[in-house]
């Protein structure tokens, strides 16, 4: 169910609604801790990521396969030698792109990529100050994690960049808005946290906790001639 807003209000009702890109499983768990909650996980296109470079030598290998097919003898060990060789980058390409996840969970954005996947990249909600998509060829959705100047900072101080790039998604614009959508409900939630424990707090003003029932006891009704839990009985001790 979603709000007036449109933002759905729970992360049940968000996760109603996930991208038809997602991958589950795609993401690798062991870089997760226990609680954390994968909301949508996918790898990025094959052919999006590497197209160009793709069509261009799976074009030499069928050009080197076919002379090696036709010209036979000396000239047919050549063409396989080269046929090897334009074998390589594909393959390398191949793993590094079954090494690529992207992840959004309930509390970062994240990346990983490499052959093994070394490369690791996160950002929490409140870290990314925006999100943009990226439009064409391999485009996709950018997250600037950069944290904003100091008003006091130093002209030609190095400032510190972090950048999250989700290169060659399917369908970046509804993945942009399922993102906006957890990023809104996230906010929301924080916001209602934030509520709950201000009127906790409001609540607890002027209270303290009996030492042996724990019933809260409201100080401007302590009988100090007794000095004693007036649910209880028992003797009032002085909160640590």
């Amino acid at each position: 169910m979603s709000g007036l807003d449109g933002v759905p209000k729970t992360e049940a009702a968000l996760l109603m609604d996930v991208p038809a890109s997602n991958r589950p499983g795609a993401f690798p768990r062991g870089v997760l801790p226990p609680a954390e909650r994968v909301l949508y996980e996918t790898r990025p296109t094959l052919f999006g990521r590497y197209g160009g470079r793709l069509i261009v030598l799976i074009l030499l290998a069928l050009l080197f396969g076919g002379v090696a097919i036709a010209a036979g003898g000396g000239a047919a060990w050549g063409g396989l030698f080269l046929l090897g060789i334009t074998a390589i980058p594909i393959i390398y390409w191949v793993l590094e792109w079954r090494g690529t996840a992207y992840a959004l969970t309930d509390r970062r954005v994240l990346l990983v990529g490499g052959i093994r996947q070394t490369t690791f990249l996160d950002a929490t909600y409140a870290q990314v100050q925006s999100l943009n998509l990226v439009s064409g060829w391999g485009g996709g959705l950018k997250f600037d994690a950069t944290p904003p100047a100091a008003p006091h900072t130093l002209i030609g101080t190095r400032k510190f960049s972090k950048k999250i790039f989700w290169r060659a998604l399917q369908d970046p614009s509804r993945v942009q808005s399922f993102v906006q959508e957890a990023f809104l409900l996230h906010e929301r939630e924080a916001a209602q946290t934030g509520l709950r424990d201000a009127l906790i707090a409001k609540m607890t003003e002027n209270r303290f906790p009996c030492a042996y029932c724990r019933t809260l006891i409201d100080i401007r009704t302590v009988d100090f001639a007794t000095a004693r839990c007036p649910s209880c009985g028992a003797p009032l001790v002085i909160p640590e």
